[in-house]
């Protein structure tokens, strides 16, 4: 048998290193092409310079009394079908225990839940809905709509802000509870920031808005104690079984219970839900 040579030419030489040059950069070039394909297919979006805070940034009461008080009207509304509960499920709580009127409003059809590859739109659109009703029911919603957008490719576009000026004119809220798109988490959901962005545009046209709410913010002016309800907010998430189950539903809760327990450091309580308060109205 033959021995391998070892003794190359310069000229052979270079052909093999011109060959291994191709090789690299066609898998250097794929892999980027797979991480770039799964960036947009999952609609995250990520700050690599993050946006400073407003300054000042005064802390603020909501008109509070008022908030949490028999027959005021509140209207949340949210990208997908798990949000309220997931962000803002021992506010919802507080607020139907203190009487208040709660309208909720699901700009897509949550269709899309984890992104895989092969996600049964269908299913998921049918069995988030049934999902997001009974949680509704749970915290004390006194309506629902789904606005039907698909899920991760939301824009704040004219057509959705018309609907949901539509939507806050028909229930004359005086609270908008909405996702904070001017300072959302360095890394955030995409159409979190998009819904957000078209509520902020929606209630410059309606003049019953007295205040407008902003949840996952990174600079919160204001913090809802929810300390006695953090068990009922535990029991909301475990609604959502076809997104929270099993240690999904553990690692999902206990980065819940993170950020609960920062927001209450924050006024000096067990538990607390961290809001941007922006007052539209005297």
């Amino acid at each position: 048998m033959a021995k391998e040579r070892k003794d190359l030419t310069p000229e052979e030489k270079e052909v093999k290193r011109r060959r291994n040059r191709r090789r690299r950069l066609l898998v250097y070039g794929g892999l980027i092409l797979v991480l770039w394909g799964f960036w947009l297919w999952v609609p995250w979006e990520y700050d690599f310079i993050q946006r400073r805070g407003p300054h000042p940034n005064p802390k603020v009461d909501p008109d509070s009394e008022k908030l949490f008080h028999k027959g005021t009207k509140v209207m949340v509304v949210t990208a997908h079908p798990d949000d309220s509960e997931f962000y803002i499920g021992g506010t919802l709580a507080k607020l139907h225990d203190a009487g208040a009127e709660i309208h909720q409003v699901i700009v897509t059809d949550g269709d899309k839940a984890y992104y895989g590859p092969f996600t049964n739109a269908a299913e998921n659109r049918k069995v988030r809905r049934v999902e997001a009703t009974a949680a509704a029911n749970a915290w004390g919603g006194t309506d629902l709509v789904i606005l039907g957008y698909p899920d991760g490719r939301l824009h704040s576009s004219e057509t959705l802000v018309r609907r949901l000026q539509k939507a806050i004119n028909d229930f004359k809220p005086e609270y908008v509870m909405a996702f904070d798109f001017d300072y959302p988490p360095r890394m955030s959901h995409g159409d979190h920031r998009h819904a957000g962005e078209a509520v902020a545009l929606a209630v410059e046209k309606t003049p019953s808005v007295r205040w407008l709410m902003r949840f996952s913010t990174s600079y919160p002016n204001y913090v809802s104690d929810i300390s006695e309800y953090w068990p009922r907010k535990e029991d909301l998430l475990k609604i959502h079984k076809s997104q929270f189950f099993g240690s999904r539903l553990e690692r999902v809760t206990n980065m819940v219970e993170d950020s609960a327990v920062n927001d209450g450091e924050r006024i000096g309580t067990t538990y607390g839900e961290g809001f941007r308060c922006i007052q539209l109205q005297p």
